[in-house]
Parts: C-alpha cells; sequence; structure tokens
C-alpha cells in the first residue's frame, strides 16, 4: 500500500516546467530551465543558439478550475518572443494521460485576463482550444522568426 502524498502548488509548478523542457526538447529545441524563484521567465528556449525566447510556464493539478490559472499581479512584458505554457496536470500518479497543454502568446495573456482582480486569472474557454490547445508550433514559427 503507497502512502497518499498531498502535492502543492509548487509541485505542480516543477512538473510542469519540467514537462514542458521535455516536449520542447522532444521538437528539437534545445529548453534551459532558469534558477528557481526567476520571476518572469521558467525556460530559456533556442534552437540554434543564435536567438532565444522566453516561456513562463503555470502549472495546475487541474482540480476544481481546470481553465484557469493565476497569472501573478505583474501584467507581462508584451514580446513575441515571450511564451506562456499554462499546463494541467493530473494529481492521480496512474493516470497516463498526458497533460493538457495550452500555448499562449504574452500579448493574449495581457489582452485577456483579469488584471482588475485581487488575484488575476487567466481563462481559457474551449472555444479558444483551436487558438491556444497544444499550440506548440507557435513557439516553433517564434523562433524561425528570431533566428533569420
Amino acid at each position: 500500500m503507497s502512502a497518499i502524498v498531498k502535492r502543492t502548488a509548487k509541485n505542480a509548478g516543477d512538473a510542469g516546467e519540467y514537462y514542458v523542457a521535455y516536449m520542447l526538447s522532444r521538437l528539437g529545441i534545445s529548453a534551459a530551465l532558469t534558477t528557481s524563484g526567476t520571476s518572469r521567465v521558467d525556460i530559456i528556449a533556442t534552437i540554434d543558439g543564435s536567438k532565444s525566447i522566453s516561456i513562463q510556464v503555470k502549472g495546475s493539478w487541474a482540480r476544481s478550475a481546470p481553465r484557469q490559472w493565476t497569472v501573478g499581479n505583474h501584467r507581462p512584458i508584451v514580446s513575441p518572443d515571450l511564451f506562456y505554457v499554462f499546463c494541467n496536470m493530473s494529481e492521480d500518479i496512474n493516470n497516463t494521460t498526458a497533460p493538457t497543454i495550452y500555448v499562449v502568446p504574452s500579448h493574449d495573456v495581457d489582452a485577456l485576463s483579469t488584471w482588475h482582480h485581487q488575484v488575476p486569472l487567466f481563462k481559457i474557454s474551449k472555444s479558444d482550444d483551436d487558438n491556444y490547445l497544444n499550440r506548440w508550433d507557435l513557439i516553433q514559427i517564434a523562433l524561425a522568426r528570431t533566428s533569420s
């Protein structure tokens, strides 16, 4: 019988960062995780080392609100080279399905988050899935654009 362990929000964030780095590596993109506690960037990604993009990862166990994430108290720096990757991972260790991933340009996070609330949130509706769900190509396109 295995011990039941309560996973924290920090565990979700760490798992999300490592999963995103893994997926980027599978796509042939070098991914460097930044030092824990770096405020606005979790991963620096590059293909050839000459240009890079920044990625902020927001991980969640998707317990009660699987389509919304807190985004911090400061609006993001809007840049075509900054992306947010929102990850929903199952807390059930026996669930072998891949996390649900939403890749979102920083412009959209800035424009669509609830900055006027005490705890700013970014919400993704099902109608936005085509724009964000598993859109790793947005990162690939940004890297191709920056390395030209």
